[in-house]
């Protein structure tokens, strides 16, 4: 098998990894959005529909270990000719971000919705539709940040 196929290959994973992970974004984005309406109507549906939510992160886990495989498969490819571009560098810094936004803001928001639901009385409702918002700024920068890195890997500026 020659480089240029292993560089298809790499290509593919990458973009699937990047399908997978965008679109989950997407998807919980939109989601989040609609249960927040939901929430305020009927509660139980909000909450299932919460749960179903949950399962996306498998998902989540496997685009990111593709995009990781095959962006180390690109820089054995092209023997790191891409680590020494700065537009390279500054999308890795994006990357990182999205990395940490999902380790900090992203945990958070979930942990605080999931403590939200658990005590389960009207006087916490008003906590449980912040928690929500919260997931759905979180989703937004997601969204934002895999913008910027698409744009800088499309256009490849120096």
């Amino acid at each position: 098998m020659n480089s240029y196929t292993l560089l298809q290959i790499c290509l593919f994973m990458h973009l699937t990894g990047l399908t997978l992970m965008a679109g989950t974004d997407i998807v919980e984005f939109v989601a989040f959005r609609s249960i927040l309406k939901t929430y305020q109507t009927n509660k139980d549906a909000a909450v299932h529909q919460i749960g179903i939510l949950s399962r996306f992160s498998v998902l989540l886990l496997i685009g990111g270990i593709l995009l990781v495989l095959s962006g180390i498969g690109f820089l054995i490819i092209t023997h790191n000719a891409f680590g020494n571009q700065l537009w390279f560098k500054i999308k890795m810094i994006f990357v990182l971000g999205l990395v940490l936004n999902g380790m900090l803001m992203g945990r958070k928001s979930g942990n605080q919705l999931k403590q939200s639901l658990t005590t389960g009385n009207n006087a916490k409702a008003q906590q449980v539709e912040d928690a929500i918002r919260a997931m759905i700024r979180f989703h937004f920068i997601q969204l934002c940040i895999f913008f910027i890195v698409v744009i800088m890997a499309v256009f490849k500026f120096n």
